[in-house]
């Protein structure tokens, strides 16, 4: 930063002693500099470096730094710490801090003061801050953080550091500016490097993608503050390999009166982003709360959702309102006649429903229409007139006659009129919950791929993704393998927004459409449902690896602000050119129909019958899921083995496919519990009793006898049977002899190899049949030669 008139500042030295290096608190000069006169006043040490962890001092250009050893802690952000002795600035009085850095690496540096030293006291970040990303230029750089001093008394304390500043290596020093003008800090943003370049490069190119800070829920004001984090965030994206920066585009922001089209506010981040030659992905939202115009929000035509369980309704755009398509096609054109000349678009996503623009039910959050607070919650939304007229065309096309929807249901209605949507938990015949949820399911499955067919229009030559969430529960009313189908017509893909932090829930939450996306050859990619650490990371890449993943988002706080994580990321990078088809032997019968007509399978997120077991299984074998549509159009032709894991009620003709499998070769792994046998929906249980008699053709039945709690008792008696079939993949038997410690994940490559997962916090020892044993790192991939 240049200061470019006579000003009194203060400069705060880094002065570290050897001693200090080696495990004592370095102490930290303040001088009080009269650059008019060419003095310098010395204060007798008041700020110094707590030294927690041993730093290192290294030698750049000829001149010492100091870094950072990282504790390798996902949970733990490795920090500078900082204590003032004295106040060097008067209470209340605005500073800026100067940290100085050889500019080696990727990040982003943060500062946090302290302003409340009760208790385990509180940080708070800077007021704005300019130049603060690392950006691996090997130069010597400065980034800028402005504060105001707390009072006085907070800096006398002894307790706690006073400054935390995570994302810093190399540092060469720190000053204290006080009074320095706009000029400066606009020199200093001019400053941040535009041409930069990747620490990492793929040779199979893939859509590799991350926010960088446009606002989401404010309105054009929020403009500035947009360009302004783009400025800093989008040359890190560059630098750690992303390809394409995503934000929300927001039909309020686009239409702002009835007709007039005004796209200046992503004519700025779009040409922003071509500065550093980056592509835009960008969400397309038009019908949720946050999204919708005043002057749509104010007629007659705006029809909110409706929730059978209290009657009351919110701005979110009911799917069966007769007048909610012609805006849907009039925004998609707009923005497509737009923006797919400019060869700016990386791709697009769909928000089609849902909270936040999803292919969903509104569920969660609460982004309400100009912030305000909306009825919202995991339900039932078919409350509607509209809906109400939906659903009665709905039943006299499956049943023809009243009387015949009677007969299934047991009932005694005398016109389909009569009949209303109704919660799932208060229909006693299964076929009256059936047809309920089932036309609830298909109608989202229906809305979702007319968007999508309205999109494909709208823009013929851009790359397409739904955005499917959620965990499978029946209320979301996201069917994955319909809503992986229907894309297939538009030369699509499907992107799944419920990874976590964990590789156990991202694998049985997104299993199913993955493989749904795979069988039907359309393009896969992922992104978090919210945040993540380091280890989230790998598995996140482990997954998009072994699926064969064609899209990587993450929300840019989830890498940039995590030194572990971007380490991790820069090790494991170019791993995703060993993306490939795996070789699976095994399916996992996914029970749709039970979780139509049940809770237990899914609905409750930590109490779920389903996912447990599967998860187990996992932990030996790497698995598809299948459904009842999978294996209706003759998918589970492809598998050796078919493993049942919770519900006991199936369709009748999915049922008689399964057991002409069993009766070819297949083989049919069944729990203990439910402890009924395989049914139909109708009560027919007879092919399970043959199964149970030995009769199974040129196939086996398998039952496990014993308890299904805990759930690891399933997934050892799974492997303990796979073990014994000479049928599966030479590589499929060979992963399954590996020994290995607990939260080790292996995937079969179409090449000859194994992925390895090390999903645990200490490195593991794999021992191989007829090879040396391996040992892979904590929280790493392994590729195993053949």
């Amino acid at each position: 930063m240049i200061l470019n008139k006579p000003v009194w500042f203060f400069i705060c030295l880094l002065f570290f002693t050897f001693a200090g290096i080696n495990g004592h608190a370095s102490p930290v000069l303040i001088y009080v500099v009269d650059e008019f006169r060419d003095t310098i006043i010395a204060s007798p040490q008041p700020f110094y470096l707590i030294d927690e962890v041993e730093c290192k001092a290294e030698t750049v250009e000829g001149e010492i730094a100091l870094t950072l050893p990282l504790r390798h802690d996902p949970y733990f952000e490795d920090c500078w710490n900082f204590r003032v002795i004295e106040p060097f600035v008067k209470e209340n009085r605005e500073f800026i801090l100067e940290i100085e850095h050889y500019d080696i690496g990727a990040g982003i540096i943060d500062v946090q003061m302290l302003v409340d030293d009760r208790f385990y006291g509180q940080w708070r970040g800077a007021d704005r801050k300019v130049s603060y990303t690392r950006l691996n230029t090997n130069h010597l750089r400065s980034a800028y953080f402005h504060f105001r001093a707390p009072q006085a008394t907070i800096w006398k304390q002894r307790r706690l550091p006073h400054f935390k500043i995570t994302g810093l290596q190399y540092l060469k020093s720190i000053k204290a500016h006080i009074d320095v003008d706009e000029m400066d800090w606009g020199q200093a943003k001019e400053n941040v490097p535009i041409d930069v370049q990747p620490m990492v490069h793929l040779e199979k190119p893939m859509d590799i993608v991350c926010s960088a800070g446009v606002a989401v829920l404010s309105d054009a004001e929020a403009l500035h503050s947009s360009l302004d984090a783009l400025h800093e965030l989008a040359p890190l994206a560059k630098v750690l390999g992303f390809n394409a920066i995503e934000s929300y585009v927001k039909w309020n922001l686009i239409e702002p009166e009835m007709g007039r089209f005004d796209f200046s506010f992503y004519d700025e981040i779009v040409d922003k982003l071509k500065q550093y030659d980056l592509k835009w992905l960008p969400l397309l939202i038009v019908g949720s709360a946050y999204s919708l115009p005043g002057w749509f929000a104010e007629s007659e035509e705006n029809v909110g959702f409706t929730c059978l369980e209290h009657g009351l309704s919110n701005p979110i755009q009911s799917i069966w309102s007769p007048y909610h398509k012609k805006h849907v096609t009039r925004v998609l054109t707009a923005f497509g006649k737009h923006y797919e000349p400019m060869n700016i678009l990386q791709g697009v996503r769909l928000g089609p429903s849902g909270n936040y623009g999803e292919s969903q039910y509104p569920a969660g959050g609460n982004w309400g229409y100009k912030g305000e607070p909306m009825h919202i919650h995991i339900g039932f939304w078919a409350g509607d007139p509209y809906a109400h007229q939906d659903f009665h065309n709905y039943l006299k096309d499956r049943y023809g006659s009243i009387a015949d929807l009677n007969a299934a249901w047991n009932q005694s209605f005398k016109s389909f009129e009569e009949i209303q949507p109704i919660l799932p938990t208060l229909c006693y015949s299964r076929w009256r919950r059936l047809d309920m949820t089932r036309w609830y399911t298909k109608s989202m499955s229906d809305w979702c791929d007319w968007w999508a067919q309205e999109a494909r229009k709208a823009m013929p030559h851009t790359p397409i993704y739904q955005s499917a969430g959620g965990w499978g529960f029946l209320e979301a009313g996201t069917d994955y393998v319909e809503q992986a189908k229907s894309m297939v017509k538009i030369g699509g893909g499907i992107r799944l927004t419920n990874e976590t932090d964990s590789f156990q829930q991202n694998f049985y939450a997104t299993r199913l459409a993955a493989t749904a996306a795979r069988l039907y050859g359309i393009d896969l990619g992922f992104e978090p449902a919210s945040s993540h650490t380091a280890r989230g990371t790998v598995g996140r890449l482990f997954n998009t690896i072994t699926t064969n993943g064609d899209h990587f988002f993450t929300y840019h706080s989830n890498i940039f602000s995590r030194q572990m994580a971007i380490q991790k990321w820069i090790d494991h990078y170019e791993m995703l050119d060993f993306r490939q088809d795996p070789i699976v032997d095994v399916a996992l019968y996914y029970p749709e129909t039970m979780n139509q007509l049940d809770d237990g399978a899914f609905r409750h997120l930590y109490a779920w019958g389903f996912n447990p077991r599967a998860r187990e299984i996992r932990r030996h074998i790497e698995v598809d899921y299948l459904n009842e549509e999978l294996i209706r159009e003759g998918f589970l032709d492809r598998y050796k083995v078919l493993v049942f894991i919770w519900g006991n009620i199936i369709d009748a003709d999915v049922l008689k496919i399964i057991d002409e499998w069993v009766r070819k070769g297949g083989a049919v792994i069944y729990p203990s519990f439910p402890k009924g046998d395989l049914e139909t929906i109708d009560g027919d249980a007879s092919i399970f009793q043959t199964w149970m008699k030995g009769d199974a053709g040129q196939g086996r039945f398998y039952r496990f006898p014993g308890d299904m709690e805990p759930p690891s008792l399933y997934g050892d008696y799974v492997n303990d049977e796979l073990l014994t079939m000479p049928n599966l993949h030479p590589l499929t038997q060979k992963t399954l002899q590996i020994q290995h410690p607990d939260k080790i994940f292996f995937s079969v490559q179409q090449d000859g190899h194994i992925l390895a997962l090390n999903f645990g916090d200490c490195a593991a020892e794999l021992v191989i049949p007829e090879n040396s044993p391996i040992t892979i790192e904590p929280y790493s991939i392994l590729r195993i030669p053949e």
